[in-house]
């Protein structure tokens, strides 16, 4: 009796596991949950629809993480990761002694909103979670907000010596710059519906450059 031909099946890929052309899972579901916890919050993230986002089988979250809490500061380091060499930057400007203190300012007050529209996650992220639950907002303060400001507080104070920042403290000033730079990715669109005559491509800049000019009186 001949035998039967065996059919030759592909090995199923395992559930979880990723092709090589598409990215880490792990990594995928990071960036998928920064994402979620940066726009809903860490009680409106939901961990089946980030990892649908994520195109991760939903258990991968207990696999890598545990838990939903472990997840958020998971996605928390990833968010000071990404914080931490621009914060080298901003320090390294400000620390520049060799260049004038106003073009300290400017140069610095330029890489702050670069940063903010280059990494609106980051930026949402911190914001929401920095007045959210205690405990959250503490981890997120003493590993972002407080390491961002000491790289920029001596400088802002040499400003309101100089008489080019007007505010009674530096952290005051901080805040102010940070509530003003922050905007929403929506902002070139929204800008542009109110005052159609500005370019939505150049409308970063222009806040950048209203931003100077409101915020620091040059010589």
């Amino acid at each position: 009796m001949a035998k039967a031909r065996q059919k030759s099946v592909a090995p199923s890929r395992p559930r979880g596991r990723r092709s090589k052309d598409m990215p880490d899972g792990r990594q995928a579901l990071l960036a998928a949950a920064t994402h979620a916890f940066a726009c809903h919050g860490f009680d409106g993230a939901d961990l089946r629809s980030f990892a649908a986002d994520a195109k991760v089988s939903a258990n991968l979250v207990r696999v890598h993480f545990g838990n939903k809490a472990a997840l958020w500061e998971a996605c928390l380091d990833r968010v000071v990761a990404v914080g931490l060499p621009a914060m080298a930057g901003v320090q390294k400007i400000a620390c520049d002694s060799a260049r004038p203190l106003s073009e300290r300012l400017c140069a610095v007050i330029s890489e702050i909103a670069h940063f903010y529209a280059a990494n609106p996650d980051v930026r949402d992220f911190v914001v929401r979670h920095a007045s959210e639950a205690p405990e959250r907002a503490v981890l997120v303060s003493d590993r972002l907000l407080r390491p961002a400001y000491a790289t920029v507080r001596e400088l802002f104070s040499a400003g309101i010596e100089a008489g080019i920042i007007r505010s009674p403290h530096p952290a005051l000033f901080f805040a102010l710059l940070n509530a003003a730079l922050n905007q929403p990715p929506a902002f070139p669109m929204l800008l542009n519906r109110i005052a159609p005559e500005i370019d939505p491509e150049t409308s970063r800049e222009l806040l950048i450059e209203t931003t100077i000019a409101t915020f620091l009186h040059l010589p």
